[in-house]
C-alpha cells in the first residue's frame, strides 16, 4: 500500500491494542513504526535492479519484523519517557510492524513474507496500492487518536471498528478478484486458450474493475479487463506470444532477466526485437 496508509494502519493497530495502556502516544508511535518496513526503498540508491530485488523483501518478512519489534519497542519506550511496562511497547511495535506486510500481501506486487526460508513473493490481488475507501476509516481513527478526541477506551473501540471495516473491505476485494479469475478463465477458454495460472489485479483505486492476466503452458499471455457488474470484457482480449528463438532464450539466462521474471511472478512476455541499426534486443 501507499506509505501514508501504512502509517495510518500502524497507528490504528497500535491504538486497538494499546491505547488504554499507552494512551495518546500509541497513535503517534504506531504511525511512525508502521512506516519503517518501507525504508527498504533506499535500495533504489543502488540502481533499479536492487530496488526490484529488495523492496518488499527482508524488511517485510514476518520473522525479521518479529525480531525487530523488540529493540524498536525498547527504543520507543525510552524516547517517550514512559513508565508503561516495556512489554506493552514491544507489543505495540509488533502490531504496527506486522500489519505492514500483511496489507502489502493484499495488493498485487508481491511480498517476501517468509524470507529467509523462501524468497517467493506472495500476493492476494485484493486491493489497489492506493485505495481511499480502504484508507479513510484508518485516517479517522488516527486523527481521533492524535488529537485525543475520546477517552482511551473509546479510542480503542474506534480503532477496532476501523480495522474491522477495512478488513471486511479487503475481504470483499479478494472475493471480487477470485470471481474475476473464474470469469476470466471462462472467457479465455472460449478463445481456445487454456490457462495454467490466472490473476485478477484490481485497477487503480477500486475493487470493481480488474486486469485479468493468464498464462498457458506454452508461456503465452492473455489479458483483458473485467468489471464485477458486467459479464462482458471492458476491452478486447489481447494475446501476447513470447519469442522462443535462441537469442531470447539466452537473454532470459541473464541475471537481470531472471530477476525480473521472479519479480513478475512468471507473468512475463519475452520479445526479441531487431532494431533499425541491425542490433537485436
Amino acid at each position: 500500500m501507499d506509505i501514508i496508509t501504512q502509517g495510518l494502519l500502524g497507528s490504528t493497530a497500535a491504538q486497538a491494542g494499546y491505547s488504554e495502556k499507552i494512551g495518546r502516544k500509541s497513535a503517534f508511535y504506531g504511525f511512525v513504526i508502521g512506516l519503517l518496513p518501507d525504508f527498504d526503498i533506499i535500495a533504489g540508491l543502488f540502481g533499479p535492479w536492487a530496488s526490484l530485488k529488495y523492496h518488499r523483501g527482508p524488511t517485510h518478512a514476518f520473522i525479521v519484523l518479529t525480531i525487530l519489534a523488540i529493540p524498536i519497542g525498547m527504543i520507543c519506550k525510552r524516547l517517550a519517557r514512559s513508565d508503561v511496562d516495556q512489554k506493552h511497547w514491544i507489543g505495540l511495535a509488533f502490531l504496527s510492524l506486522i500489519t505492514h506486510p500483511i496489507i502489502d500481501w493484499f495488493t498485487s506486487y508481491g511480498t517476501s513474507l517468509w524470507w529467509p526460508f523462501t524468497d517467493r513473493r506472495f500476493a492476494v490481488d485484493a486491493l489497489s496500492i492506493i485505495d481511499p475507501v480502504y484508507s479513510f476509516p484508518l485516517l479517522v481513527a488516527t486523527l481521533f487518536g492524535f488529537f485525543a478526541f475520546m477517552s482511551p477506551m473509546r479510542l480503542k473501540k474506534l480503532a477496532i471498528a476501523a480495522l474491522a471495516i477495512t478488513t471486511l473491505y479487503a475481504g470483499y476485494g479478494y472475493y471480487n478478484s477470485q470471481r474475476m479469475v473464474i470469469r476470466g478463465n471462462e472467457i479465455f477458454r472460449s478463445q481456445g486458450f487454456e490457462p495454467v495460472e490466472t490473476r485478477a489485479n484490481p485497477t487503480f483505486m477500486n475493487i470493481s474493475v480488474f486486469r485479468v492476466v493468464a498464462r498457458d503452458a506454452a508461456g503465452r499471455i492473455m489479458v483483458t479487463y473485467l468489471k464485477t457488474a458486467s459479464q462482458k470484457p471492458l476491452t478486447e482480449i489481447f494475446l501476447h506470444e513470447s519469442d522462443a528463438d535462441e537469442f531470447a532464450l539466452k537473454a532470459m539466462q541473464h541475471q537481470h532477466a531472471r530477476l525480473f521474471k521472479w519479480f513478475a511472478m512468471d507473468m512475463l512476455q519475452i520479445r526479441s526485437v531487431i532494431e533499425e541499426n541491425g542490433r537485436r534486443r
